[in-house]
C-alpha cells in the first residue's frame, strides 16, 4: 500500500474523523506522473520562478530563546548535516488562510529523506529521528512532541491543527536527532521538506519503469503510460524537461541501498554508473500511449545494472519520488544489435540479428524497408476491400480495413524483424550464420555469430484471422507442435518466450488444435489477390 494512503488512513483513525462532503485535490501516488506530461514538461518547466503559496516568498524566520532554529518554507526543502549525537532545529509558519484547513483542519505535511549516513548504520538499527509539535518547548524538552523514525531513509508524518486553532499554533516546531554511535566522527547529510498540500519527497512501491531489451552494449528502458497520445505531437515534446530521470549502478552496488532505497536524495546522489546527463531520453507513442524512453549506451557485455527510476517534483530543487528499483543485463555477445524508433514497423522496439560492421542506423533502415517492401502487395489488396460504405456492404459489423491493416502490420513486421537473443531459453530457437529462416536474413543481413530467434507470438497470427476479411485466406498454426514450427506462446518467467508486436495481451494457453500455415503463405495469398 503506498505510503501516503497508509498516512491518511492513520491520520483520519487517529483524529476519529466520520465522513464529511468534502473534495480536494492530492496527488496520492498511487499514479505519480501526472495527467497530461505535455502540458507539465511545456509550461510548467518553463517558469522562471514557481510559487507553491505565500510562505514561500515570505520566508519567515522564527526565533526561539537560546536556540538557532532555520526557517522551513513550503515545499521548498533544506539540506543539512548532522553529526553523532547532536541535534537540529527547525520551524515552520502555518498559513492559516490556505491548504486543506479550507475544509477540514489544516494539514501539514512533513517529509525527509537520508542521503548519506555512516556505514555501520545497519538495517535494523535506529537511524535519525524527527521531533515535531505546536509548542516551542520542544526545542528544551523534547518530551512536548510527536516522534518518528527514518526508515529505509525515508520519514513522513501528519501534523494537524483544528481551523478554530490559536494562534499559538501557527508554528510548527521540528526537531532532527541523531544517535550516538561508535564512530565519534559519524556524519549524518538529510533533507527535511513541509507543505501543507502535498508530500515534498514520496516513494513508492511500483517500479514504473520496464526494461524493453538489450545488445551487448546498450539497454532501452520506457516509463509507464504517461497519457493518451491523442492530439500530441510526440516530435515536440523535449524529454529534458521531464520529471522522470534513470539512474544505473554497477550491480556491486546492489547492497548500497539496503538501508536507504525509500530516499530520493540517496539515489541522485550516489555512486552512479549513469545518470540523465548521460543518458539519452526521449518520448515514444508505442503500444497507442505516452512513454519515456532511455536509451543507455557504453554498456559492458554479460553484465548485470541495477536501475532507478526517480521523478522530480517542479525541478530538482523540490522534492520528488524514488521508485523500485529493477534489474536488467546485457547479452553476450555482438550477435544481436538493438533497434527502436522505426519508421514504417514503429511497435518494434528490439534486438535483431546484426549486421557485421553495420551501425544502429543502418541496421534499422535495413530491416524497415523490407517491411514497407513486402507491405505494397497487401496495401493493393485491402484496396478492393469494402470499407468506407454503408454498413449492409462492409465486411464486418465489428471490424474495420483499420484493424486489418494494423494487425496485418503488427505480423509481417514481427516475421521481417526476428527478435534476437544470446540465451537459450525455451522456445527459442538457435541460428546459425546462413542458417536463418529466410534468404533475407541469410544474404542481405548476413548475420556471422549464432543466435537465438524469440519466435514470434502466435496470437499475432490470429490477430489478422480475426481482424481481415475471409477472402484472404489467412490462417494460422492452433496445436502445439505446429505452432513451434513458426511461432511459439507466453509462458511468463523472467524472459519472454515469445515476440509480440502489437497492442493486444500476449495469449499464454499453449492448448491449441488445427493445422499450420507458413508466413509466407500469406504473403503469397495477398499477392495472388491482386493479380485477380
Amino acid at each position: 500500500m503506498n505510503n501516503l494512503v497508509v498516512a491518511f488512513v492513520s491520520f483520519f483513525l487517529a483524529t476519529g474523523a466520520v465522513a464529511i462532503n468534502f473534495e480536494f485535490d492530492i496527488d496520492a501516488g498511487l499514479a505519480l506522473p501526472v495527467e497530461n506530461p505535455y502540458e507539465e514538461i511545456a509550461q510548467e518547466y518553463e517558469m522562471n520562478q514557481i510559487e507553491f503559496g505565500s510562505s514561500l516568498n515570505k520566508k519567515p524566520t522564527v526565533k526561539v530563546s537560546n536556540v538557532n532554529s532555520h526557517g522551513l518554507h513550503e515545499f521548498t526543502p533544506i539540506s543539512d548535516t548532522i553529526v553523532q549525537s547532536d541535534t537540529k532545529y527547525y520551524s515552520f509558519s502555518v498559513n492559516t488562510t490556505s491548504g486543506l484547513g479550507e475544509f477540514y483542519e489544516l494539514l501539514i505535511f512533513i517529509t525527509g529523506n537520508i542521503c548519506t549516513q555512516p556505514s555501520n548504520v545497519g538495517a535494523n538499527q535506529t537511524s535519525l529521528a524527527v521531533y515535531y509539535s505546536f509548542n516551542s518547548s520542544i526545542f528544551t524538552n523534547i518530551e512536548y512532541s510527536t516522534m518518528v523514525l527514518f526508515e529505509n531513509g525515508y520519514v513522513q508524518s501528519l501534523a494537524d491543527v483544528a481551523v478554530n486553532s490559536n494562534n499559538n499554533e501557527s508554528v510548527l516546531y521540528i526537531v532532527v536527532r541523531a544517535p550516538e554511535n561508535v564512530n565519534k566522527t559519524a556524519t549524518w547529510t538529510y533533507q527535511i521538506g513541509v507543505s501543507q498540500n502535498d508530500l515534498v519527497f514520496q516513494w513508492d512501491d511500483q517500479t514504473w519503469a520496464q526494461f524493453i531489451d538489450s545488445d551487448d552494449d546498450s539497454a532501452l528502458v520506457v516509463t509507464g503510460n504517461l497519457t493518451n497520445v491523442q492530439g500530441l505531437n510526440i516530435t515536440e515534446l523535449n524529454a529534458t524537461r521531464s520529471q522522470f530521470s534513470l539512474y544505473v549502478y554497477s550491480n556491486d552496488y546492489r547492497h548500497y541501498f539496503d538501508t536507504l532505497n525509500s530516499s530520493w536524495c540517496a539515489v541522485r546522489n550516489g555512486p552512479a554508473l549513469m545518470n540523465p546527463a548521460t543518458i539519452e531520453s526521449s518520448y515514444t507513442s508505442r503500444q497507442g500511449s505516452l512513454h519515456q524512453q532511455f536509451h543507455l549506451t557504453g554498456l559492458n557485455k554479460s553484465t548485470k545494472y541495477i536501475a532507478y527510476l526517480i521523478s522530480d517534483f517542479h525541478g530538482s530543487d523540490f522534492g520528488g519520488a524514488v521508485y523500485r528499483p529493477f534489474e536488467f543485463e546485457t547479452l553476450d555477445t555482438e550477435a544481436c544489435e538493438l533497434i527502436y524508433n522505426l519508421e514504417f514497423c514503429n511497435q518494434i522496439a528490439y534486438s535483431v540479428p546484426a549486421t557485421p560492421g553495420g551501425s544502429k542506423e543502418e541496421v534499422r533502415s535495413l530491416y524497415d524497408n523490407q517491411a514497407r517492401n513486402l507491405f505494397t502487395n497487401f496495401s493493393k489488396a485491402i484496396q478492393q476491400i469494402s470499407c468506407d460504405t454503408e454498413d449492409t456492404a462492409q465486411f464486418s459489423p465489428i471490424k474495420t480495413c483499420s484493424d486489418c491493416i494494423s494487425s496485418y502490420k503488427d505480423w509481417l513486421c514481427a516475421i521481417t524483424i526476428p527478435r534476437c537473443s544470446t540465451r537459450n531459453i525455451t522456445g527459442y530457437t538457435e541460428r546459425k550464420p546462413g542458417e536463418s529462416r529466410n534468404s533475407f536474413i541469410n544474404d542481405i543481413v548476413m548475420p556471422n555469430l549464432s543466435y537465438y530467434e524469440v519466435m514470434p507470438c502466435v496470437n499475432i497470427c490470429e490477430a489478422i484471422v480475426r481482424d481481415c476479411p475471409a477472402q484472404f485466406g489467412f490462417m494460422c498454426p492452433t496445436t502445439n507442435e505446429t505452432i513451434r514450427q513458426s511461432y511459439y506462446w507466453d509462458n511468463g518467467g523472467q524472459w519472454p518466450t515469445c515476440n509480440y508486436v502489437g497492442k493486444l495481451t500476449v495469449v499464454t494457453n499453449a492448448a491449441f488444435r488445427a493445422s499450420m500455415v507458413n508466413w509466407f503463405m500469406l504473403v503469397l495469398s495477398v499477392a495472388l489477390t491482386v493479380l485477380v
